[in-house]
C-alpha cells in the first residue's frame, strides 16, 4: 500500500520527481524545450484590485501589531513609575535606593522603570516569600526522589524536621564529593552553597526547624571518637601505608614490592586500631546483597556515628589520607615544575643576547600594564608562583575556611552590582585572615615582594569565598597543560624527520621550550586582562587574571601547532559537569 502524503505534498513531489527524470534522459531537445518554456512563460501578477487590498491588508496588520506592543509597554512603564512613588512614599524608601536594589529574575529585555519596580518588590518582602518557596520545593523534590512514600508524607504534612538527618547526610556529602573532586559539579556545586546560604537565615530556619548544614565529614571527625584512632595518627607505619608509589625511573619488580608493602601496612594498621573486626559480606549466587541494602534505616541515624571503629572504617581513613596526599602533589606539581624552569632557562640578572627571551615588559606594549627590567618580573614570577603553590598546597584547609565564611550567621550577604551582574557581596574574615598568613609566609621565603600584596576578598573583584576558591582551583587546569607541553617537545621532535624539521625552525626543543616559557613568564604576569589597574595589575588576584588573558591568546601565538601537535584541547578540563 502505497504511504498517504497530503495534497501538496504529493503535488510538490510528482514535480520535482518527473524534472528529476527529464534532465537525467539523454533527449536533449525535450530539455531544451522545457528550458524554454520556462525562461518565456511571464509570472502572473494578481489584479489591481487585489493587490490594493493586500496592501491594505499588511498595513493594518503592521498597525495591529504595533499598537499591541507599544501601548502596553507605555502602560507597563506608566504602572511601574506609580509603584516606585507609591513604594517609596508608603515603605519610606528613597527613590534612589528603590531603584538600586536586586530583582532577581530580570530579563534583558525589561524597561528600566519596570525593574526598579520589581527591586522595589523584592524589598519589600517579595524575594524572601521565593526563597522559601524554593528552598522547601528542592528539599520535597530531594525526598521524593530518594523515597516516594516519604515524599507523599512529606508533601501532606510539611514538617521538614523529621528528615533532618537524611537531608543533612545528602548535602553533606555533595560538598564532600565536590572538595574531592573539583573538576565536577562545577554549577551545582554553587548553587548549592547559594542553596544553603539562604537556609541559615533566621525566618528559614524558623521555618524548617532544624539547621539544615552540617560540617563536612573529615578523617579526624571519625578517628577522634575512639582512642585508638588518634593513636594511629601517630605510627610511623602509616607513612608507608599512604605513600603514592610512582612508576618513574622505577622497574616492574621494584613496584610490585611497593605496593605489596602499602597493602600489607594498611591491614596491619587496620588490624591493631579497630575496635570492631570487620564483618564478612555474605554472597549468595555471586552477588553482594549488601548493595542493595536500602538507605530506609540509614536516615535516622548514620550506621558510621558508633564510638566504635571497624577495620573497614580504618581502611577507608587510611586511603582517605593517601588521596590527600596525592591530589596536593597532582595540583602543586605544575607550579613546581614551572618554578625549576624558570631557574633552569633564565638568569636572573642577565636577560642574554637575544631580546625574545628576555622577561622584560613595558606598559602599553603587548598589552602589558606594568613596567618591569628583566630582573624585577624574573622576581615577580617567582614569587606568583611560588604563591600559587602555597596556596593549593593548603587547598583543603582555605576550602574549608571558605565554606564557613559562606555559611556565616554574623556577616550575610548583599546583593550587589559588581559590574558582572549582581552577585552576593559577603565579607570572608577567615579566608582572608588565611590568605594573609600565607602570603607572609610566602614573603618570608622570597626575601621581600615585588608589586601589590592586596588581597580581594568581599569586593567587587572577588564578591564572596565561593569565588575565591573558584579562581585558586583553576591554577591546575591551565598550567598542567604547558607543562605537559613543554615536557613532551623532545618526545615530539623524535617522533618523525618532519616533525624534527619543524621544531629546529624553531631553533631546536630548548630554543622552542625556553621561546614559550619566556613569552608565558612574560605576557601571563603583565598585569592585563581588566579595564584598569585595580582589577587586575599586580595585586594578588590580578596575576591570576593575567594567566587566564594569556590562555585566552594561546591560538594567536606562533607555536601553538606545538601545543595541539603534543595533545593539547584546552585549558578548561575534560569534566566539566
Amino acid at each position: 500500500m502505497s504511504p498517504v502524503y497530503p495534497l501538496t505534498s504529493l503535488y510538490a513531489f510528482c514535480h520535482i520527481r518527473d524534472i528529476t527524470q527529464l534532465q537525467s534522459s539523454q533527449n536533449r531537445f525535450a530539455r531544451a524545450d522545457l528550458q524554454r518554456l520556462l525562461r518565456d512563460t511571464p509570472v502572473p501578477q494578481p489584479p489591481p484590485v487585489l493587490q490594493a487590498l493586500h496592501e491594505e491588508e499588511q498595513s493594518q496588520r503592521a498597525d495591529s501589531l504595533r499598537s499591541s506592543y507599544e501601548e502596553p509597554r507605555d502602560l507597563r512603564r506608566l504602572a511601574a513609575v506609580r509603584l516606585q512613588g507609591y513604594l517609596s512614599t508608603e515603605c519610606r524608601l528613597e527613590p534612589a535606593t528603590a531603584a538600586d536594589d536586586v530583582a532577581l529574575r530580570v530579563s534583558p529585555a525589561t524597561d528600566a522603570d519596570l525593574l526598579a519596580a520589581l527591586a522595589s518588590l523584592e524589598h519589600a518582602g517579595r524575594r524572601k516569600e521565593l526563597q522559601m518557596k524554593q528552598l522547601c520545593a528542592v528539599l520535597t523534590g530531594m525526598q521524593v526522589s530518594h523515597n516516594y512514600e516519604q515524599g507523599q508524607q512529606l508533601l501532606q504534612n510539611r514538617d521538614f524536621s523529621t528528615r533532618s538527618a537524611f537531608f543533612q547526610t545528602v548535602l553533606e556529602i555533595g560538598r564532600r564529593y565536590k572538595i574531592l573532586n573539583p573538576e565536577r559539579m562545577r554549577d551545582s556545586y554553587g548553587k548549592l552553597m547559594y542553596f544553603l546560604q539562604d537556609s541559615r537565615k533566621p525566618e528559614v530556619r524558623d521555618l524548617l526547624e532544624f539547621d539544615i548544614v552540617s560540617p563536612v565529614r573529615s578523617v579526624w571527625q571519625v578517628l577522634c571518637r575512639s582512642p585508638k584512632g588518634t593513636q594511629l595518627l601517630q605510627d610511623p607505619l602509616l607513612k608507608t601505608a599512604t605513600m603514592e608509589i610512582s612508576s618513574e625511573g622505577k622497574g616492574r619488580p621494584q613496584i610490585q614490592r611497593e605496593i605489596k608493602s602499602k597493602e600489607a601496612a594498611i591491614k596491619s594498621l587496620a588490624s591493631k586500631y579497630c575496635s570492631v573486626q570487620k564483618r564478612r559480606k555474605r554472597h549468595y549466587g555471586g552477588m553482594n546483597w549488601s548493595l542493595l541494602r536500602s538507605y530506609r534505616d540509614s536516615d535516622s541515624e548514620d550506621a558510621d556515628a558508633s564510638d566504635e571503629l571497624s577495620e573497614d572504617v580504618v581502611e577507608q581513613c587510611i586511603y582517605s589520607l593517601g588521596d590527600h596526599s596525592t591530589y596536593l602533589r597532582f595540583n602543586r606539581e605544575p607550579c613546581a615544575k614551572l618554578i625549576h624552569y624558570l631557574k633552569e632557562f633564565f638568569d636572573p640578572n642577565d636577560p642574554g643576547p637575544e631580546a625574545k627571551y628576555s622577561l622584560a615588559i613595558e606598559e602599553g606594549v603587548n598589552g602589558a600594564r606594568l613596567s618591569h627590567p628583566h630582573n624585577r618580573q624574573y622576581t615577580f614570577v617567582l614569587q606568583s608562583m611560588t604563591l600559587w603553590r602555597e596556596v593549593l598546597d593548603n587547598m583543603f584547609q582555605l576550602w574549608h575556611i571558605a565554606e564557613e565564611d559562606l555559611l556565616d550567621e554574623d556577616h550575610q550577604y548583599q546583593l550587589a552590582d559588581t559590574g558582572q551582574g549582581y552577585q552576593r557581596v559577603q565579607k570572608s574574615i577567615r579566608s582572608v585572615a588565611a590568605m594573609q598568613k600565607i602570603l607572609a609566609d610566602v614573603q618570608q621565603k622570597v626575601g621581600g615582594w615585588v608589586g601589590s600584596s592586596i588581597v580581594h576578598l568581599g569586593d567587587h573583584n572577588v564578591p564572596n569565598a565561593l569565588m575565591f576558591i573558584d579562581k585558586y582551583i583553576q591554577v591546575p587546569r591551565f598550567l598542567g597543560p604547558l607543562v605537559l607541553t613543554i615536557e613532551k617537545i623532545p618526545e615530539l621532535s623524535k617522533s618523525s624527520l618532519g616533525m624534527k624539521t619543524y621544531v629546529d625552525s624553531f631553533g631546536g626543543v630548548q630554543r622552542l621550550q625556553k621561546l614559550i616559557l619566556a613569552d608565558f613568564f612574560k605576557h601571563a604576569f603583565d598585569g592585563s586582562g581588566a579595564d584598569n589597574f585595580f582589577d587586575a595589575g599586580s595585586c594578588i588576584d590580578g596575576r591570576l587574571t593575567s594567566a587566564w588573558n594569556w590562555c585566552s591568546s594561546i591560538e594567536s601565538k606562533s607555536y601553538f601547532p606545538i601545543f595541539l601537535l603534543t595533545g593539547f584541547s584546552g585549558f578548561d578540563g575534560k569534566e566539566g559537569f
